[in-house]
């Protein structure tokens, strides 16, 4: 058999540099995901503990009412240092991960839980740092993300999430 020779032409510099920096948001999305979805679950919890209290203890009465503040200030305790220390890319993505998990915006868990008041004054604060409390997550326009859940609850990467940072071949 006569010998075959075989060329393949490189990617450019600027596509190899295109393709490196879509890498690394993944990377920077990925890591975060994996710090806030343990907390987006654990939200998720709480909601449904202090309902089925509401439900069992009623919405107005006094046992209720004490045993939302004991609970205000002990999530505050625990999670304010974290939620310190976080950046704004991932207090967004853990709204969104909010209502994945939850089935309702921040704004309107906060408006339940604590008030109109408190929602609009957290609200605020989170329009100042460039975010909002009612943002909603879709996962037909997050698929990235859904990935990353998929790969965290499975154990398994998602394969396909590899396929799109290949060089491009022209």
């Amino acid at each position: 058999m006569p010998p075959v020779e075989i060329v393949a032409e490189a990617p450019s510099p600027k596509q190899m540099a295109e393709v490196r920096k879509q890498w690394a948001a993944f990377q920077r999305l990925r890591r975060n995901v994996h710090l806030v979805y343990p907390l987006a679950k654990e939200a998720a919890r709480i909601v449904r503990e202090v309902d089925n209290e509401r439900e069992r203890l009623g919405r107005k009465s006094r046992d209720y009412k004490a045993y939302s503040r004991r609970l205000r200030k002990e999530l505050f305790e625990k999670y304010e240092p974290i939620f310190r220390e976080m950046t704004v890319s991932q207090g967004i993505l853990l709204i969104k991960l909010i209502h994945r998990e939850t089935g309702v915006d921040a704004h309107s868990l906060i408006r339940d839980y604590m008030g109109g008041l408190q929602a609009s004054f957290w609200q605020g604060m989170a329009k100042l740092y460039g975010s909002d409390l009612k943002l909603t997550y879709d996962p037909a326009r997050e698929p990235l993300i859904e990935a990353v859940i998929e790969e965290i609850e499975t154990g398994r990467s998602a394969d396909w999430v590899l396929q799109l940072y290949e060089p491009p071949i022209e």
